[in-house]
């Protein structure tokens, strides 16, 4: 198998996984049907993801034929559609996947942090914090959807910074112990 092939055979394994935990969190908020799941993770992802019919729908199924999503039928008028909503087991199945993809996190951060040196980060970690991404993330947004982005990124960013200065005096701390012996 061709290195390109490899990639790519890896690359989605680890592109299902995230859809299906975008899915899962989406209902974790409030039911919704297909169309508001996309809607709703495309807005999420800041645009970054825009899940599609053809892609949404049998992820749908298969949550469904797992058991971790129901749906109820609604109609609208002439139009029928389905709201999704998460199980008992698809809550605790989210519960473990979150807690799951926060190791990882953890574990990428560790192994990236012995590797690279601070020059060499990766640029699309940097290009997440960048003024240019937060413009561009708030294009066509109403002023009300601007507020709650921005809001919400600054909250986010404000928790990093105060776990990333506590750990700074923590290893600061420890360095310094370290040099005295």
């Amino acid at each position: 198998m061709s290195t390109e092939k490899l990639v790519e055979l890896i690359e989605h394994s680890m592109k299902s996984g995230y859809i299906s935990m975008l899915i899962l969190l989406a209902l974790e908020k409030e039911p919704a049907n297909g169309y508001k799941l996309m809607k709703k993770i495309s807005e999420e992802t800041f645009g970054e993801w825009r899940p599609t019919n053809s892609t949404m729908y049998p992820y749908l199924s298969n949550l469904t034929n797992r058991g971790l999503i129901q749906y109820e039928k609604r109609k609208t008028g002439q139009r029928e559609s389905k709201e999704y909503y998460l199980t008992m087991k698809g809550k605790k199945v989210l519960k473990m996947l979150v807690e799951k993809q926060q190791e990882m996190n953890l574990s990428l951060l560790s192994m990236i942090s012995t590797v690279l040196d601070v020059n060499s980060l990766p640029s699309n970690l940097l290009d997440f914090f960048s003024q240019s991404y937060h413009e561009r993330i708030l294009i066509g947004k109403t002023s009300e959807e601007k507020i709650s982005i921005l809001s919400r990124r600054i909250e986010i960013i404000n928790l990093i910074l105060e776990i990333i200065g506590k750990n700074k005096i923590e290893m600061e701390k420890e360095l310094e112990k370290l040099k005295g012996n």
